[in-house]
């Protein structure tokens, strides 16, 4: 009796073991979903001038008018070989429709975008040819207010307000090193000096001497968290062209 109860014991122990060894306790393959990718080539003229507090990126959002990158990949000057930057954003999630060739902050705030591709659609690595692109911080702002809200008076229609041109090509020409014409002793730009520039005044300021009219009234809360700390950065660094 004894033996038959032993060999029976050592059959079910053998049968748990060979049930162990089959590998059916795991799943034969494991999928991991690396999401989408996209491949971002061209020529970006003024990389070098941008200050530690900006990243020119290649970054996703889920909405056109999302403040922040769902996931981004800063462009550095060791990603331009033989003057063209070639850099891979993957890993981008489903719910992410846009890619953007685009300036973030340290916190992947969107501040201006430059070139953009809808990826909604992709099921494989988005080609991103973007050509040659102005990056600079003259051009991030040209973009983003000067040709939004500040030319609409001063040289997009046949309107130039106080002689002054900020619409693309007349802008740099027109402020940095200038002196005002309202503001008597000041210039519209003086490099390295945001806050003694009357641009600077204008726009954060209700009221300045010589000046008729309230600028400050055409920021909206948008801007004044972006584009006049990027103004002011600018201008503190140099004020430079491209």
């Amino acid at each position: 009796m004894r033996k038959y109860i032993f060999a029976t014991l050592l059959g079910l122990a053998t049968f748990g073991l060979a049930a162990c060894d089959d590998g059916r306790i795991y799943p034969e393959t494991v999928t991991i979903s690396e999401g989408k990718s996209v491949q971002l080539e061209g020529v970006l003229n003024g990389l070098e001038n941008w200050p530690g507090a900006y990243r020119i990126s290649i970054a996703g959002f889920e909405h056109a008018d999302d403040e922040y990158a769902d996931v981004s990949k800063v462009i550095t000057s060791s990603d331009v070989v033989d003057g063209k930057v070639s850099v891979l954003l993957s890993g981008i999630k489903d719910n992410v429709t846009l890619v953007r060739l685009c300036v973030l902050d340290r916190l992947r705030k969107h501040i201006v975008t430059f070139k953009e591709v809808d990826v909604s659609q992709a099921t494989e690595t988005v080609k991103m040819d973007v050509g040659t692109v102005d990056i600079s911080m003259l051009n991030a702002i040209q973009l983003s207010y000067f040709n939004t809200t500040c030319a609409n008076c001063h040289g997009a229609s046949n309107r130039v307000a106080a002689g002054l041109y900020l619409t693309e090509g007349k802008s740099y020409g027109a402020m940095v090193g200038v002196d005002s014409k309202k503001v008597e002793g000041k210039k519209l730009v003086e490099p390295n000096n945001a806050a003694g520039s009357v641009l600077h005044m204008v726009l954060n300021q209700q009221t300045v001497e010589g000046v008729a009219m309230a600028h400050r009234d055409l920021v909206s809360e948008k801007n004044e968290l972006t584009i006049l700390p990027l103004i002011d950065s600018w201008i503190n660094n140099g004020a430079k062209e491209n």
